[in-house]
């Protein structure tokens, strides 16, 4: 008997909730804002944050590959389209950038770099809202939802503090959400090894 269209569905999300259930991605979303703590204000701020993403998916899943795939099994998920998913990055990218435009513009701070300065968490806060409601709408998982609005509002809201320190503000917001992301992950991660119990088969070395 074939599968209808809503049961299909089905089965994707529970496989998706299930691909989300060990808490590893906000564990290593979280040391990328750590990262970012602590090499905001550096002269190799952007390479470190390039060199941190690059290393974001493979790490994420080497962990997958030791806690996670040895208890749930391992199945391949089909990828979401790439040119729509790409083109939705890149307009939500260019959403936040222009609306932070359009603000300093508006108060005449458009040519300012101080005012940009202190508007990087609201810019970072959002950029990184947009990534959590992805996960969110994938995984339909309450967290997720949880940290995209902390990541917006809190950024938002460290824009206001008169921190001296260029790009203080940035290193605080980055400091909160990452300790707000490793305690996140590792209450789930904790609860998933305890109640998920390993099985004997195991990945195959080429997964």
């Amino acid at each position: 008997m074939m599968s209808t269209p809503s049961e299909v569905k089905d089965l994707k999300l529970a496989a998706v909730r299930e691909t989300y259930s060990d808490g590893l991605t906000e564990i290593v979303t979280g040391g990328l804002f750590f990262i970012v703590a602590l090499a905001t204000g550096r002269p190799a701020f952007y390479w470190t944050f390039l060199f941190a993403i690059l290393l974001l998916g493979p790490g994420l899943q080497r962990l997958k590959a030791r806690y996670t795939y040895p208890r749930i099994g391992y199945a391949k998920i089909q990828d979401e389209d790439p040119i729509r998913m790409r083109n939705g990055v890149l307009s939500w990218v260019l959403g936040v950038f222009l609306a932070t435009a359009i603000i300093l513009a508006a108060t005449g701070h458009i040519t300012d770099n101080l005012a940009w300065r202190r508007a990087a968490p609201a810019i970072g806060g959002l950029l990184f809202s947009g990534g959590f409601l992805y996960l969110a709408q994938q995984s339909r998982l309450a967290r997720h939802w949880f940290l995209a609005a902390f990541s917006a509002v809190t950024g938002i809201l460290m824009v206001l503090p008169p921190i001296p320190e260029p790009y203080g503000n940035l290193r605080v917001w980055a400091m909160v959400m990452a300790l707000v992301c490793l305690t996140v992950g590792a209450v789930v991660l904790r609860g998933f090894v305890k109640t998920t119990p390993l099985v004997d088969e195991r990945m195959p070395d080429d997964e």
